[in-house]
């Protein structure tokens, strides 16, 4: 017992934090079009939302940023970097048809990206696609949404961590409050037969997208990372109690909110979020909900706390479509 007692007193002496965010940016397309994305805003607004986000990440100073839907790769990725000082990695997700900077869309080139403090020998790993068409950093052939995750290493601790960063299938959700709330604006004429029938089928659809993700997802780090800490990011576009949630919980992922973190934790909030308001991007039936997540899985890996970040309007405007979140996360020596 003495010997125990020892070894962890030296474990807690040793430990190192990390704090870590991650954030949807929003790429503001509508995903739609052959030569060219119909974008939601102005140029000027969007500069202004990519200001917001630098000055605000420059103020809370992380050791490691997971970003998504950032757009268009890699300048933006490189553009980011350069103004925070970090390293980086970034991974293209959609890109239509492509080969180097030429391609259809012309302005779609949007992937997830990875920062970390120069002092964590960040080393960029192969990412995994995880459901429909694939894009790579340097062609794409695309006629349809994919999705993948993003793999980075870092060093804490004298130790390895594995840093994931990923972004699911959107869709309305299908629980049952969801379901029952489209079948209630059928019945009172707020929406017709052919909407209610899309909607469900998105939804269905949707969710089995995202267990699929879900699978992939852990087979991919269990390949990667093994039993070592893992920090795994992004819009996850699933419900706390969903089957895709509650796979990675089973797998032994821990849900940082849910374990330290206060208050509801929503990351989607149509009713205080200028940019969903504005361009009416919520879809039927989500109000207020946790769809972002931070968990962490391993030996000698721990959540300290959590909070929303990039939560406040500037000038009645928002960072993005989303909250961040950031968390502080401890790493025990090997």
């Amino acid at each position: 017992m003495l010997v125990l007692a020892v070894l962890v007193v030296a474990a807690s002496l040793f430990a190192e934090n990390i704090t870590v965010v991650t954030f949807n940016v929003w790429s503001g397309l509508t995903y739609d079009g052959i030569f060219h994305v119909r974008e939601y805003e102005d140029r000027a607004t969007r500069e202004f939302r990519y200001d917001l986000l630098s000055s605000g990440l420059s103020s809370l100073g992380p050791d490691v940023v997971a970003l998504q839907e950032a757009n268009p790769l890699p300048s933006y990725a490189h553009r980011i970097a350069e103004d925070l000082a970090y390293d980086v990695h970034f991974d293209v997700r959609q890109a239509g048809v492509r080969i180097g900077p030429v391609g259809l869309p012309t302005n779609l080139r949007e992937g997830d990206v990875i920062l970390a403090d120069t002092g964590l020998n960040l080393t960029p790993l192969p990412s995994t696609q995880l459901v429909g068409p694939g894009a790579g950093n340097l062609a794409a052939f695309q006629f349809g949404a994919g999705s993948q995750l993003t793999a980075a290493q870092i060093e804490v601790a004298d130790r390895p961590v594995y840093i994931f960063s990923t972004r699911w299938t959107p869709s309305p959700q299908a629980d049952r409050q969801r379901l029952v709330t489209m079948v209630d604006e059928f019945v009172s004429g707020e929406m017709d037969g052919d909407e209610l029938v899309r909607m469900m089928r998105e939804a269905l659809e949707g969710s089995d997208r995202r267990l699929e993700e879900a699978r992939k997802t852990l087979v991919s780090i269990n390949e990667i990372a093994g039993e070592e800490p893992v920090i795994l990011m992004g819009s996850f576009y699933a419900l706390p109690d969903s089957p895709e949630i509650q796979m990675l919980r089973d797998a032994g992922f821990v849900d940082v909110w849910a374990t330290v973190g206060r208050g509801s934790g929503y990351t989607w909030d149509s009713t205080s979020n200028s940019n969903i308001a504005t361009y009416d991007l919520s879809p039927t039936g989500i109000a207020r909900e946790r769809i972002d997540y931070i968990f962490v899985r391993g030996n000698g890996i721990a959540a300290r706390s959590a909070g929303i970040v990039f939560s406040r309007p500037t000038y009645g405007v928002h960072a993005s479509d989303h909250f961040g979140l950031m968390a502080e996360i401890r790493i025990d020596p090997r």
